[in-house]
């Protein structure tokens, strides 16, 4: 009876031993598939713009300064054109009140690295603009606390604004003529 009881205990250790095991391998894999495939196709926006490139970066400089609070600066990149020959163009957007805002977080210390935010205007293969940018939204998710906020519910919708709303040719200025389009 006792070498019973201790054969049961064995194959109950293994029995432990399996489950955990199984366990950790299935949390790996959903952790690979959920976390890593999940972040690689969600971190950043694309914004495919009817206009060209020239047509929104010049609705950047012109448009964004001054217009609901945010400035654009424009960045100058190491690589002014991708190794095709289509352009490249990069911007860096701030909110002077959001800045502070998530300066002032708990995670201010290190929430600094984010700011500003780069947009990037990219020539696309049909001559038309790939605006793109950081999904400041999941940046808020991972972040969590009061930086998620300001992320999520302030910056993200905003910018997603701005750029959609330079995607339109009403929003070319020409000659200093804002052209109206009907």
């Amino acid at each position: 009876m006792m070498k019973t009881f201790s054969n049961s205990r064995i194959s109950n250790g293994k029995r432990e031993i399996f489950c955990f095991i199984l366990g950790g391998a299935v949390g790996a894999v959903w952790m690979l598939t959920g976390g890593v495939l999940y972040l690689r196709s969600n971190l950043l926006v694309r914004y495919d713009l009817p206009l060209s490139m020239y047509e929104v970066d010049s609705a950047f400089a012109q448009n964004i300064p001054g217009e609901t609070g945010w400035s654009a600066t424009p960045e100058v990149c190491a690589i002014p054109m991708a190794s095709d020959g289509r352009k490249v163009s990069n911007w860096k957007l701030c909110h002077r009140m959001y800045a502070r805002m998530l300066l002032d977080s708990a995670r201010g210390s290190t929430v600094g690295a984010l700011l500003p935010c780069t947009v990037s205007i990219t020539e696309g293969e049909d001559g038309h603009a790939v605006v793109s940018r950081l999904n400041t939204s999941l940046i808020g998710m991972i972040l969590g606390g009061d930086a998620s906020s300001v992320f999520r519910e302030k910056i993200a919708p905003e910018q997603d604004a701005l750029i959609r709303m330079l995607g339109t040719e009403k929003h070319i200025k020409k000659d200093a003529e804002e052209v109206q389009v009907e």
